[in-house]
């Protein structure tokens, strides 16, 4: 299974991994999985740690590519096709980085990683979480 991590998904794996779930927890060490992060994620955890609203992930920020190197995830561009997707969703769920990890999860048939229940607005996207 190819699972895009959610930025919280992320954040746990790294810093918190007692919050994941069993199930994800699995997944995520699962080495048949391949795990994919968005450079959304890289985006929003910066943006969100300079707000003062992510205090806890200077490392992740400081580190980013050691910390996707931690655990074994690779990293995934955003193009202009899926970029506009995110904009073109017909959906009320406003957060920009949301609508970028859905609209790449749908374009590259990839099972978002996920407790956040806003995805299910997204249709033909995959949640696991």
């Amino acid at each position: 299974m190819k699972l895009l991590l959610d930025t919280h998904v992320l954040l746990w794996a790294l810093l918190e991994p007692q919050k994941l779930s069993p199930q994800l927890r699995t997944a995520l060490e699962d080495s048949d999985n391949t795990l994919v992060v968005s450079a959304a994620t890289a985006w929003e955890i910066a943006t969100k740690w300079r707000l003062g609203k992510l205090r806890h992930a200077q490392a992740v920020v400081e580190h980013y590519s050691i910390a996707l190197n931690r655990l074994a995830a690779v990293e995934l561009p955003i193009s202009g096709a899926v970029a506009r997707q995110a904009g073109l969703w017909e959906v009320p769920h406003r957060d920009p980085f949301d609508r970028l990890l859905a609209a790449q999860a749908k374009a590259d048939n990839l099972v978002l990683a996920s407790t956040d229940s806003a995805f299910a607005q997204f249709e033909g996207v995959e949640v696991f979480g």
